[in-house]
């Protein structure tokens, strides 16, 4: 592990530089393993640039260890960007928000729910919010109001202390109702209520959005799955 940091903090000063990269991935002089920046994810936030699993492989095996990495700059005038230091540098958790496409999407009945995102929480967290909009080709618009944040259950800023966190799965990405949705007899997001446990996952371009939640009661599988379309913006 502490090979790789070394590795991606030589590479680091080339990003710092903003010196032109090929699109494919690059073995490092002097040892078994390539990098792909290109291949990751990039977020910004502040004066930090956030690279989310960047794919590390060893080129002798063909393994592959996908890793994040937070490199801070300062500024100077006279010169420009200047790379500062690395804040962090680990192994990518389960549920990163690589997985996770922002966007318009529409469930089967035609109500609308945005998803947006993602801000920055920390080295391996970020923060998505999904609301109900009156879009082009949508329905009536729905009361629906959510946040997600990306990263494991245990220690989940918002839900770490509910009971049921030791037994959810890393399959999906947590979050809690911040309003109930619709009151409107037969929708489909009806029965998601004010502080019910939710979850969120890609497929494609498809989000499944999960109720974990009946009543008063949380459980480890979704009670409530629903299938919502990517719509072109």
């Amino acid at each position: 592990m502490m090979r790789i940091k070394a590795i991606i903090s030589i590479l680091s000063l080339g990003l710092a530089c903003f010196l032109p990269t090929s699109l494919s991935a690059e073995v490092i002089p002097g040892t078994d393993l390539s990098i792909d920046f290109h291949a990751g994810h990039v977020v910004g936030a502040g004066r930090n640039i956030n690279m989310i699993r960047v794919p590390v492989t060893d080129i002798n095996t063909g393994q592959t260890t996908l890793w994040d990495a937070t490199f801070k700059f300062s500024f100077i005038p006279s010169q420009g960007f200047v790379f500062e230091e690395i804040s962090s540098a680990s192994p990518s958790q389960p549920g990163s928000i690589a997985d996770i496409v922002p966007g318009l999407y529409r469930t089967q009945q035609g109500k609308c729910l945005l998803l947006e995102g993602p801000t920055l929480l920390n080295g391996s967290r970020s923060l998505y919010t999904i609301r109900g909009v009156q879009e082009a080709g949508c329905g009536t618009p729905d009361s629906f109001s959510a946040q997600i944040i990306s990263g494991v259950a245990n220690g989940h800023p918002d839900i770490g202390e509910r009971d049921i966190v030791a037994s959810l799965t890393d399959n999906w990405i947590y979050g809690f109702m911040a309003d109930r949705a619709s009151n409107s007899s037969g929708s489909t997001l009806q029965p998601f209520f004010q502080n019910h446990l939710i979850g969120i996952r890609q497929s494609g371009e498809q989000l499944i959005l999960g109720r974990f939640s009946d009543g008063g009661a949380d459980f480890k599988d979704p009670v409530q799955t629903l299938i919502l379309t990517k719509l072109v913006q």
